[in-house]
């Protein structure tokens, strides 16, 4: 039995002219109210983002927050077979920059902090804990690398930090006084991070004390109560408002590298007034290796190196 709407009733089934025109009307309207609905669907789908986004990141400089440290960094170190280390970071000389040029300066100067270290770093993971503290976890590029890789990556990320900035108008320099804490496969965060905040307040002190801050960080041991301090070499570190670096260097130039109290030999391969991009060899002898290194750390080589001098 087929039941007729009224409407169509003496008309064969067939919807009148005015009738197809209310049910075209109709369908327009619900197509559009689909199309809003649609529309309030992704807008909050993109808040909702935005909001996770947020939530797991620091506003000003774009870097992870403390909250999503904390939420990756366990993970990371049971990854794999590679090593980790725990670094804290604390900034030299920057209140002074923000009680005499303003918050704005300062926040740029944060800001450049943060593009530098996730420059050096690459894709490890680096947060800003909040102020001038930042803390990062790099992991060794593989499994057999010697025991003290990480002396080149803290060594690295306060060369990169170290180079003045062109701030407002005013060229600022800032230091990094770094803690370090060898992780291994440790899964225990907050006691790594503790041991390397106090490896950092440690450096801080040894900075303040000798105004020796360029490269200065400070490991934690495994006993969790006593610390090293790293040493630049006996070569002068370079004054941050001098016009001249320590060592004027041009790509080409035959250098020695000096670290941890031995020296390698190396060649520029570019460099700017405080630092410089050089490719030397290896701690093992095998292979080369590039980094950048502060000129303070570097001296002119006379004696020549067939594999490394063109």
């Amino acid at each position: 039995m087929r039941i007729l709407d009224p409407a169509t009733a003496g008309t064969g089934g067939a919807l009148p002219a005015d009738a197809q025109l209310r049910t075209g009307s109709e369908t327009a309207r619900l197509q559009a109210r689909i199309d809003q609905l649609a529309a309030h669907v992704q807008q909050l789908e993109q808040e909702r983002a935005s909001l996770r986004w947020m939530a797991g990141h620091d506003e000003l400089t774009g870097l992870a927050n403390r909250r999503l440290f904390h939420a990756l960094a366990p993970e990371l170190l049971r990854a794999d077979a590679r090593s980790s280390a725990v670094l804290v970071l604390d900034l030299n000389g920057f209140k002074p920059i923000n009680d005499t040029y303003g918050h704005d300066a300062g926040d740029e100067v944060l800001c450049l902090v943060a593009r530098r270290m996730a420059a050096c770093l690459g894709d490890h993971l680096v947060a800003r804990f909040g102020g001038d503290e930042f803390a990062a976890l790099p992991r060794a590029p593989r499994a057999d690398v010697p025991d003290a890789w990480w002396h080149e990556v803290a060594s690295s990320v306060s060369a990169a930090i170290a180079p003045p900035m062109d701030v407002q108008g005013h060229t600022l320099s800032v230091t990094a006084s770094i803690g370090v804490v060898p992780a291994g496969r440790s899964a225990d965060l907050p006691t790594l991070l503790r041991r390397a905040d106090r490896a950092m307040f440690s450096a801080k002190r040894h900075a303040n004390t000798t105004d020796r801050a360029v490269i200065t960080w400070a490991l934690a041991t495994e006993s969790g109560d006593r610390t090293e301090t790293y040493k630049p070499p006996a070569a002068p570190l370079p004054d941050l408002t001098a016009s001249e670096p320590a060592v004027a260097c041009r790509p080409g130039d035959p250098v020695w590298v000096h670290r941890s109290g031995a020296r390698r030999a190396g060649v520029v391969e570019s460099a700017c007034e405080w630092a410089a991009l050089v490719r030397y060899r290896c701690p093992n002898g095998a292979g080369t290796m590039v980094d950048t290194i502060p000129t303070n750390c570097l001296t002119i080589r006379a004696d020549a190196d067939p594999y490394l001098d063109r």
